[in-house]
């Protein structure tokens, strides 16, 4: 393995934190012409033998400092890919360290805001009151009297995640081992991660995702998101504003009706919802310490986010995906299932598709009658977590950290009211996949997508087939079209390109005769009343021949 020498201290202690906890075959399937082979492989002492294995990937996280404390919270979410022991004690890596000076955090504050702290604040706390691997925050109060808090990133914290980022990728390209034994592409991971922590080194991109739900949330009478002050946040700082409430991690100490914890829970079910099935935006780290619950004006209590580094976004294809598995193993509709995982790009190529379909079948059989009252969606998504990476399923990250992010969600739901049921999180999701059906304005975008989509494909497909025939007579390949008892391919052309015109020019006048009939000028106007209908007869008449001309097709080939 070829190594960066400007980095062979740091290579040193990771080879001999990678030994320490029992982690020595892994040096062993390096470069034998490494640093690393001359560090000794012996087996692990004390209790590091008693310890699970994913006990030792903690506390070796933990022992190489906040690069990998940080990258453990990340693979925390990946349950796709290691199995729940790894998983629970990635969950347990926290941010817990020692602060930094309070003058270097200080003179890091001033240079950011490029002015004396007094311009700004009247009040900074003396002391930090939060510590964490990436950065600090303090209390502070503008001139104006207005409450913040301020998060200050520790110095060469940034340095440090990339030289650790550097020395991974070199790593990486010698574990392929863990690709056949493990079902993990090692590079494609850590590239993966670098993104999503350069990302948290930069916070205005948390800046940004706080900004947005602000606005999602921004008439809401339930869910409360703290300001972000753009004009003070920095890459290194950000300034917003401090929430005052009961975070729930501390619900214990207070008095608060099981009634009112119901309403919280419903509260924040429903927002959840909201944020993935409306806008595909969604708070994916909704555990006890960054959500509060805050009195509003008219003295209703109100639920606060904080914390927006770790954001999910679902983009409408990934949605619909989701949609429709969800309603394919309602209705044990396993080869649908099948079909979607394709269609997901998420199957093996080596896929047994009976065996496949024999697990799918049990799982879905195995939780289909158990009531709500009984049922721990923890419980399902870890099980076909581990159905996924027993067949080398890979789903999408976005819907792998969507299904983490319910688990949490279901967690934090449960330790805040005892009698939490599923049927609270299904009743909401149904909610919102009606809403989201029943919507017109978006059934006429996702018409009008479709529709482009459509042109694009009838302009550019002509093109492409006109380069594969070009490419086939530089090649001198010829094809006997008699032998191989086919229609010709320029009456096939033609009658394809004919067929996707039509599709266009009828999708094309149902959705301009829907839009008109719809629009508010209907009212004013007969002749406007009249293209409406002339649009949906012409659509008719096209749908007719169209039609026609498929079941033409269709019979002349069946007739040769």
């Amino acid at each position: 393995m070829r190594i960066s020498y400007k980095y062979i201290g740091r290579y040193k202690e990771i080879a001999g934190v990678l030994i320490k906890y029992g982690f020595g075959y892994v040096i062993e399937k390096l470069n034998k012409d490494s640093v690393a082979s001359k560090i000794s492989t012996k087996s692990p002492k004390g209790d590091v033998k008693v310890m699970t294995t994913g006990q030792r990937i903690r506390c070796a996280f933990e022992e190489l400092g906040p690069t990998y404390i940080k990258i453990g919270q990340i693979l925390s979410t990946r349950k796709d890919l290691f199995d729940d022991e790894i998983i629970s004690e990635l969950s347990k890596l926290r941010d817990d360290v020692i602060p930094i000076d309070n003058k270097i955090a200080m003179d890091i504050l001033e240079r950011e805001l490029a002015c004396n702290i007094d311009e700004v604040f009247s009040y900074v706390s003396l002391e930090p009151i939060a510590a964490a691997s990436i950065g600090q925050v303090y209390d502070a109060t503008f001139l104006d009297g207005k409450e913040v808090v301020v998060k200050i990133q520790r110095p060469e914290i940034e340095n440090t995640i990339k030289a650790d980022i550097s020395i991974l990728k070199r790593l990486a390209e010698n574990l392929d081992y863990f690709n056949k034994e493990w079902n993990i592409d090692v590079k494609e991971m850590i590239s993966e991660l670098e993104v999503q922590l350069l990302r948290e080194l930069d916070y205005k991109f948390e800046a940004i995702n706080g900004i947005k739900l602000r606005k999602i949330f921004k008439n809401s009478k339930d869910v409360f998101i703290p300001k972000i002050y753009n004009d003070y946040t920095t890459e290194k700082i950000l300034v917003m504003d401090k929430v005052n409430g009961i975070c729930l991690s501390d619900i214990e100490n207070h008095q608060i009706s099981d009634d009112e914890k119901k309403r919280i829970v419903d509260i924040g079910v429903r927002s959840f919802f909201r944020q993935v099935m409306t806008c595909g935006f969604f708070h994916a780290d909704p555990h006890p310490g960054n959500i509060f619950i805050v009195e509003s004006s008219n003295g209703i209590n109100k639920l606060a986010f904080i914390d927006f580094g770790m954001i999910g976004i679902i983009d409408e294809k990934t949605l619909k995906h989701l949609n429709q598995m969800i309603i394919a193993s309602t209705n044990k509709n396993i080869d649908k299932m099948i079909r979607i995982l394709t269609d997901m790009n998420a199957m093996p190529n080596e896929s047994n598709n009976e065996v496949l379909r024999r697990d799918l079948l049990y799982l879905i059989h195995y939780y289909y009658d158990i009531p709500f009252d009984k049922l721990s969606i923890a419980e399902v998504l870890n099980e076909a977590f581990r159905f996924m990476r027993s067949h080398k399923i890979t789903l999408p990250s976005q819907l792998v950290l969507l299904g983490k992010t319910v688990i949490t969600l279901e967690g934090t739901s449960r330790g805040l009211y005892k009698n939490f049921s599923v049927e609270t999180i299904a009743r909401s999701y149904m909610r919102y996949y009606r809403e989201d059906k029943m919507n017109i304005k978006r059934n006429m975008e996702r018409l009008k997508s479709d529709v482009d989509e459509y042109y694009y494909d009838m302009v550019t497909v002509p093109g492409q087939i006109k380069t594969i025939l070009g490419i086939l007579e530089k090649n001198n390949l010829k094809m006997d079209i008699g032998e191989m008892k086919s229609p010709k391919l320029e009456e096939n052309i033609k009658n394809f390109t004919t067929q996707v015109s039509m599709s266009i020019m009828l999708a094309a006048c149902i959705v301009g005769s829907s839009l008109i009939m719809a629009s508010d000028n209907i009212k004013w106007s007969k002749m406007i009343k009249y293209v409406s209908i002339l649009g949906f007869i012409i659509s008719f008449i096209i749908g007719i021949t169209l039609v026609f001309l498929i079941l033409k097709n269709n019979y002349h080939k069946n007739s040769k």
